[in-house]
């Protein structure tokens, strides 16, 4: 009988849909406080009813592991978006139409190694950007972006297959153009332990003394553990010797945009990267607009709509005030998770990436993977312990089909780790 009313409690609950919360996106609102608006939202939304919510704590956990995918996605995703579009027209002989996408795909790449450790889409994007520039007649500015792509990897070579005799021939001579230049030596001093990356590469934990690196542009990114990092974009000059100073600050997810078009991509870009690896529950998005007043919507990964937004003036409790908005957004989901057919909006609200301190947190310092207790949670039920096995990675019911075991007081069970079923399996003991 009680396994019964567990089975149908847990059951009831997985109706429920997710909503994760990550943290508000409010300027200021840093360390304990950012925290606590967590919870104050987190709260409001488990007291409307409707919903489920989920911790910042319990989406670094569903996260773990994909945390530098999300971020690359985040970062590098509008880049690579435009990288196809302009292989599509090149592949097509819209070489004019190609050329400024090419560019703008660039520039997007360039600008996401500020958190990326690769340069694989920038160095596609140079050298597709060199093949339409010399199929436009323009062979001088081809060698010149061929060098850049050769500034950060000398070793890359283009096969044959994919790319005609000529462009290997100026892409080559670009190469040993910039190999024939006297290398430059760069030091990185910073935290010691700190970890850097050059050009997409590990090169080993803080200080770097003379690093050899030919002459041009490159990028260094210097993290340390608890968040802390600090991206540097360097031209350094044949034969220089030069000391890199990096003063390590808490990452920030990036640096909004200037014009609310541009704070609204980015901010749909950071959260379709989150729910792209987890594709069932939507994601609160909440902080304070350019107008001053503070918003609230939702994002839903299954239809990849974002709702309509609510907004309000802050008087002089902002948080309070997406508090008081978060249980109207949570009903806009259906039982299935996804946003409802007539509460889909059509804009995305331009707030400051980065400013949202508690999910720069998730991506940037999660828990140590032996942190707390693995996948067996223990939880005090009526001054009893039960034991929550969270399958492959779920850690709450709600999610798939749940299955409850009562054991008795002197019962143990060890979990399977093979376990595919993506529920929960409460193990705790008899009453």
């Amino acid at each position: 009988m009680l396994l019964s009313l567990c089975v149908a409690s847990l059951a009831w609950a997985a109706e429920k849909p997710d909503v994760l919360v990550v943290g508000v996106h409010l300027p200021g609102v840093v360390g304990d406080a950012a925290g606590v608006a967590a919870e104050r939202i987190e709260a409001a939304l488990d007291e409307k009813g409707t919903v489920e919510a989920r911790s910042p704590k319990e989406v670094s956990k569903l996260l773990r592991g994909r945390e530098s995918i999300v971020l690359e996605t985040f970062a590098l995703g509008p880049g690579r978006e435009r990288l196809k579009e302009a292989q599509l027209l090149y592949d097509r002989a819209q070489v004019e139409e190609a050329g400024p996408v090419a560019e703008e795909a660039v520039a997007l790449l360039q600008r996401g190694m500020a958190v990326s450790t690769t340069t694989r889409e920038l160095l596609d994007a140079e050298i597709l950007l060199g093949m339409i520039r010399i199929a436009l007649g323009d062979e001088k500015g081809a060698s010149s972006v061929f060098r850049k792509a050769a500034t950060l990897d000398l070793d890359r070579e283009l096969d044959a297959v994919n790319h005609p005799p000529h462009v290997i021939e100026l892409y080559n001579g670009a190469r040993a153009d910039v190999a024939k230049k006297s290398p430059a030596r760069v030091s990185v001093q910073t935290s010691v332990g700190a970890t850097v990356f050059v050009d997409g590469n590990e090169i080993g934990a803080a200080p770097i003394d003379s690093l050899r690196l030919v002459p041009g542009e490159h990028y260094v990114l210097v993290r340390a553990a608890g968040g802390a990092a600090r991206f540097e974009a360097i031209t350094i000059t044949p034969g220089e010797e030069r000391i890199v100073d990096v003063a390590l600050e808490t990452q920030a997810l990036g640096t909004a945009e200037e014009d609310n078009p541009g704070r609204s991509r980015q901010v749909k870009d950071l959260y379709r990267a989150l729910g792209e690896y987890d594709d069932k529950r939507a994601v609160l998005i909440a902080g304070e607009l350019p107008t001053g007043q503070v918003g609230v919507q939702l994002y839903s990964p299954i239809s990849g709509n974002f709702s309509r937004a609510l907004t309000a003036d802050p008087g002089d409790d902002p948080v309070g005030a997406l508090v008081d908005l978060v249980p109207t957004v949570g009903g806009y989901l259906a039982e299935n998770g996804d946003i409802r057919a007539d509460r889909v909006g059509a804009q995305v609200l331009p707030l400051d990436i980065g400013s949202n301190v508690v999910l720069a947190g998730i991506l940037f310092d999660p828990p140590s993977q032996d942190e707390g207790t693995g996948p067996v949670t223990v939880v005090e039920k009526k001054g009893v312990p039960w034991w929550v096995w969270a399958g492959t990675g779920v850690v709450v019911a709600g999610a798939g089909a749940t299955v409850a075991v009562v054991l008795t007081a002197d019962q143990t069970v060890e979990p399977d780790p093979t376990e595919t079923d993506q529920g929960s399996i409460v193990f705790g003991p008899m009453p």
